[in-house]
């Protein structure tokens, strides 16, 4: 279960503070998947950010299964994020001196969770299965994108947090990332959790919510 609890998150500016989350709360299941819609500038990125205990909030509670994130220590976020979490960033963070695959590997071996069989059907879903030699500066931006999903992914975690997931990808990928995603979730009960501006993805999940004035409300769709 992951919990957010009066969640503020304010930034000093030239112009005063800035305000993008107001005393927010949210409850989320295992196996539920929602959609965080919202303009640019709204708060989408920071509400991941913090929840993955990278951003520390002004004030309220994220709690993650027994967890209370920012009442621990450093250490015991990087070990929960490690071990029960995998992010999807915008930058894609692929280690450079990895191959495709290695990168793909990289987290479910570091927390002995590798699955030879998942693997390989994740990287054939994600239509990864040429580049696995190639390094990431031989490959797109679409490629880099669907080789961090397919990193987090076979890492089977318990949550996952995706910032934009499908934005360097066409349509036909984009059907095959949410294919992939919902069957995790459907599967593993893995909590997914999408900031994201497609509406396609959005309603392919279980609940859309809006993030408009540092609040979250459900979307109308």
């Amino acid at each position: 279960m992951l919990r957010l609890k009066t969640l503020s998150k304010s930034y000093n500016s030239a112009e005063g503070d800035l305000e993008v989350l107001n005393r927010l709360n949210l409850s989320v299941s295992p196996g539920e998947s929602i959609a965080i819609l919202g303009d640019s500038g709204s708060g989408k990125s920071t509400l991941l950010h913090i929840i993955a205990g990278l951003e520390r909030p002004t004030s309220g509670l994220v709690e993650f299964g027994t967890c209370n994130i920012w009442a621990a220590t450093e250490s015991e976020r990087a070990k929960v994020r490690r071990e029960k979490m995998a992010v999807i960033f915008q930058q894609f963070n692929l280690i450079p001196s990895l191959t495709i695959k290695d990168n793909i590997e990289f987290h479910s071996k570091i927390i002995d969770s590798h699955d030879e069989e998942f693997t390989n059907q994740t990287i054939k879903l994600l239509k990864l299965e040429d580049i696995l030699k190639k390094y990431p500066e031989q490959t797109s931006g679409g490629q880099q994108q669907r080789t961090a999903i397919a990193r987090a992914v076979v890492a089977k975690p318990v949550l996952i947090l995706a910032d934009e997931p499908t934005g360097n990808l066409d349509e036909k990928n984009t059907i095959g990332v949410i294919k992939i995603l919902n069957n995790l979730v459907e599967k593993n009960k893995t909590t997914l959790l999408v900031a994201t501006h497609s509406q396609a993805f959005a309603t392919a999940l279980n609940t859309q919510l809006i993030l408009k004035n540092g609040k979250l409300k459900r979307n109308v769709l």
